[in-house]
């Protein structure tokens, strides 16, 4: 097991101050709420370091670099306690040199400024595919924020992220971002990860990611000093033997560990009898997803993808942990992008108990032992907050027929898909020169197409130059049906505007809001949007990220 005192997940207090050499006026490093108590076993979940806004300010920077770093790694085995782990010393992609950046805690109304430096190496030739030879340039998005998404001002980008692959920031350049949170924000937990074509994967799957929590001072849904809050990141690492994931290929080929939360192999949380915790569980995983169940427990699900639940909580446990059907998809399982946000009561019966990740569509039938819980000490008997203090949001109302009639009352069609080259569904013939696929020399998924596009166009990568945009007015409300041509559920997202789901495959489920949605199987998902506030280009996506870095992706342009 990873020992907390010197795990890089864990920093001590020399390398937490390395990080304040990035920080500016209107930034401090505090904890998150924690409670204290009598117990006798070492906690040794690894805790993201805390950045937090002062007078409405924070700004860092972040600089992109390798660095070396010892992990405990597991492969996939059956589920067991303690499960087999190596320690391997890793030589991965970081910011500011470090698996896993902090967290960044800023009120709605705040102003957040980072300025990314890329200190990697140049690029170097990995592949005959031109495009995926990038994996050193980089640039910054901000998961789920409805925010700017354009250059606002010369020199100052907000959530930017349509550079070609030659461009973004290169190897030596450096971006300065900066984020209006607006003053009627979700509150709640987002993220922040690389969002360049074609080096995307390669980058969050070597831990280059960091959670956004966006509080609003008026909320009174969690108020207790008792409840400790916890960002837990479910992430699994493709490793080559050299503890190394340096090209597109290697971070496809190579074996997915197990889970690790926040760096760590099987990590031991401890409780006391009674008390309640709030965990927001982020899946950074690039394609693999995360069905949680606490043995013993019922996870208090109260948001999902920052959006709270209408004043309801959303139970979590073994006995729906399998619930796929239409009307309760995706279940309780997070898919790569998604995150949830729960509350758990500990056991008033001292003892060991076991965070599982449950079988799910996608994850081959495997279970997974990721944390053992341990329940010890002096009881608390804190009571759960009530859902009736969940807050609501004007912006987050249920999109009616009438609205969406009164706002153009658009539908679109669209597809994710992986074909072969020569499926008739796939525009042809290939424009000379365009890099479609992978050649079979290559050995990795040769001659498949991966696409987006409009149910009944032909279709075609991003990265071809025969690829559309989805040209939106500003203010439309829209309703999008997404469809799956694959045995995988494609995790649709979508940058700056969140979804308000109201179909699967075609039948009408109870609504709830996302900005994160797996493809039913061979079927769809239907959602409306508000196209509010911001125009500009952004994209909607795959969010298994080696699916969107080949090419399932598409832009989208808001114009007034």
């Amino acid at each position: 097991m990873t020992d907390p005192k010197t795990s890089p997940a864990q920093p001590r207090r020399r390398e937490a101050l390395q990080w304040a050499f990035g920080l500016t006026a209107g930034t401090a490093l505090v904890p998150l709420a924690s409670c204290g108590g009598s117990t006798t076993t070492e906690d040794t979940l690894p805790e993201p370091q805390v950045l937090t806004s002062v007078n409405g300010r924070l700004e860092l920077s972040l600089n992109v670099q390798y660095a070396s770093q010892p992990l405990d790694i597991a492969m996939q085995q059956p589920a067991a306690y303690p499960g087999k782990a190596a320690r391997v010393q890793t030589t991965l992609r970081t910011f500011n040199g470090r698996y896993m950046a902090p967290t960044l805690v800023l009120n709605v109304g705040d102003t957040l400024r980072i300025q990314l430096n890329n200190q990697l190496p140049a690029n170097t030739r990995q592949t005959a595919v031109n495009y995926l030879n990038y994996q050193n340039s980089t640039n910054l998005h901000f998961h789920g924020l409805h925010v700017d998404p354009r250059e606002i001002r010369p020199g100052v980008f907000g959530d930017y992220v349509v550079d070609t692959p030659e461009g973004g920031v290169q190897p030596g350049q450096s971006r300065q971002h900066e984020l209006k949170i607006p003053d009627n924000h979700t509150n709640g937990i987002y993220w922040y990860h690389p969002h360049l074509h074609g080096s995307s994967n390669v980058q969050v799957s070597s831990g280059m990611f960091g959670a956004i929590l966006i509080r609003d001072p008026q909320d009174r849904f969690i108020t207790s000093p008792d409840i400790r809050e916890r960002v837990i990141h479910v992430h699994k690492l493709n490793l080559n033997k050299e503890g190394r994931t340096d090209s597109f290929k290697g971070s496809v080929e190579e074996a997915a560990s197990a889970f690790l939360l926040n760096g760590a192999y099987q990590p031991t949380i401890v409780m006391r009898p009674g008390e309640v915790q709030n965990w927001h569980l982020v899946n950074t995983a690039a394609f693999y997803p995360f069905n949680p169940v606490l043995d013993g427990h019922t996870l208090w699900g109260y948001a999902k993808d920052g959006n709270v639940y209408d004043r309801q909580f959303k139970p979590m446990h073994a006995g729906n942990a399998a619930q796929f059907d239409d009307a309760h998809w995706p279940g309780n399982a997070l898919y790569p992008g998604n995150r949830h946000s729960l509350l758990v009561k500990a056991s008033d019966t001292p003892g060991v108990y076991y965070l599982r990740s449950m079988a799910s569509p996608s994850s081959d039938g495997t279970e997974e032992i990721v944390a053992r819980v341990v329940v010890e000490g002096p009881p608390m008997n804190t009571p759960l907050p009530s859902p009736q203090n969940l807050p609501r949001y004007e912006d987050h109302r249920p999109i009616t027929d009438e609205e969406l009639a009164e706002k153009g009352g658009k539908q679109r069609n669209l597809v994710l898909a992986v074909l072969n080259k020569n499926d008739e569904r796939v525009m042809s013939p290939i424009p000379e020169g365009e890099e479609w696929f992978l050649p079979e020399e290559e050995g990795l998924m040769p001659n498949f197409v991966f696409a987006a596009g409009s149910v009944g166009a032909k279709l075609v990568p991003f990265q071809s130059s025969l690829t559309t945009t989805q040209m939106v007015a500003l203010d439309a409300v829209e309703e999008w049906t997404i469809y799956s041509l694959n045995a995988y559920p494609h995790p649709f997202h979508i940058h700056v505007n969140d979804s308000y789901v109201v179909k699967v495959n075609g039948q009408a489920v109870t609504p709830f809001w996302t900005d994160t949605i797996p493809v039913a199987v061979n079927g769809s998902v239907t959602f409306r949007m508000r196209f509010s506030d911001f125009t500009g280009k952004f994209v909607w996506h795959c969010h298994a990220l080696d699916h969107e870095d080949l090419g399932m992706m598409q832009l989208v342009e808001v114009v007034a």
